[in-house]
C-alpha cells in the first residue's frame, strides 16, 4: 500500500500566505473519527479537489497543544453538559515554524465555532499581562485559569480548490497531565471546516460513502477522561467505548 507521506506529496500544495482565503475564524465544524488504515485510500480520493498545506515542504505538521481551564473543570462539564455558547481556551505550538498562539474559540447556540487568537513567543504556564488583556477582550468575566493537560498529533491540512473548506485530518495523537501519558494509536480525528453548513461538501460526501458518521469529539475532553477519570463523563461513555472499539480493531 502507498504510504500517507508518498500520498500526500502527490497532491498539489498550497502555502500559508495563501490560506488566508480559507481562515474561516468564524466557521461550522463537522467530525469525523475512524481508523488510521482507512486514511490512505481517503486521502488519494480527494487529490483531484483538494491542495495540500505545504511548510518548508513538510506536508505533514507536528503540534503541542496546552489546555486552560479552571480548576473545577467547568469548561469540560460545559462540554460534557452539552452547554451551548461554551468557551475553550488553548495555547498552540506549530513545531515546524515554531510558533505559538493563544487561542479562545467560542461555540454559540446556532453551531457556529468563532476563533480568536494572539502569538506569543512561548507556552505560558501563568498567563502574561499582555495575554490576560487579550482574554479580557474577548471573554469578560474571565475566571481563574490554570493549565489542565498538554496534548501533541500530526496534521494534515487539505483545502477545497474551489469552495471556502479546510479539511484537517490529526492522527498520531498523545496527551499529557501530572507526568502520565496516555495515547490513542490507530485513530484519526478529521475535521470539515465551511463557511456555513453545506452537505454537498465533496469531503463530507466521502465520509458518508464510507460509512463514516459525524462524531463530536473534542481532544480536550478526550485527553481529560483517559487522564483524569475522577471527572463526570456519563455522557462521553459511549464515544470513548466507540472510539476504543475503532483503536484496537486495527
Amino acid at each position: 500500500m502507498t504510504s500517507v507521506e508518498d500520498i500526500v506529496g502527490s497532491f498539489d500544495s498550497i502555502g500559508l500566505a495563501e490560506m488566508d482565503r480559507v481562515a474561516l475564524m468564524d466557521r461550522v465544524d463537522t467530525k469525523y473519527l475512524f481508523g488510521t488504515e482507512q486514511l490512505p485510500t481517503l486521502l488519494q480520493t480527494m487529490t483531484a479537489g483538494y491542495q495540500v498545506l505545504r511548510v518548508e515542504d513538510i506536508h505533514i505538521s507536528s503540534y503541542s497543544t496546552l489546555y486552560f481551564d479552571t480548576p473545577r473543570h467547568d469548561f469540560f462539564l460545559q462540554h460534557h453538559n452539552g452547554k451551548l455558547n461554551r468557551h475553550k481556551i488553548r495555547m498552540r505550538k506549530y513545531l515546524l515554524s515554531n510558533t505559538c498562539f493563544l487561542e479562545m474559540k467560542t461555540k454559540n447556540n446556532k453551531g457556529r465555532t468563532a476563533k480568536r487568537r494572539m502569538q506569543i513567543e512561548d507556552f505560558e504556564e501563568t498567563f502574561s499581562p499582555k495575554s490576560v488583556t487579550f482574554l479580557r477582550s474577548v471573554m469578560e468575566d474571565l475566571p481563574e485559569l490554570v493549565p489542565q493537560l498538554r496534548s501533541g498529533f500530526s496534521r494534515i491540512t487539505l483545502v477545497h480548490r474551489d469552495q471556502p473548506e479546510r479539511v484537517t485530518l490529526d492522527f498520531d495523537i498523545a496527551f499529557s497531565h501530572d507526568n502520565r501519558t496516555e495515547c490513542c494509536p490507530g485513530i484519526v480525528i478529521a475535521e470539515v471546516k465551511q463557511n456555513r453548513n453545506q452537505r454537498n461538501s465533496p469531503a463530507r460526501e466521502l465520509m458518508h460513502q464510507r460509512h463514516i458518521g459525524p462524531m463530536r469529539v473534542s481532544k480536550y475532553c478526550l485527553g481529560s477522561v483517559l487522564l483524569k477519570p475522577a471527572l463526570k463523563y456519563n455522557r462521553f461513555k459511549s464515544k470513548l467505548r466507540a472510539i476504543r472499539k475503532i483503536a484496537n480493531r486495527y
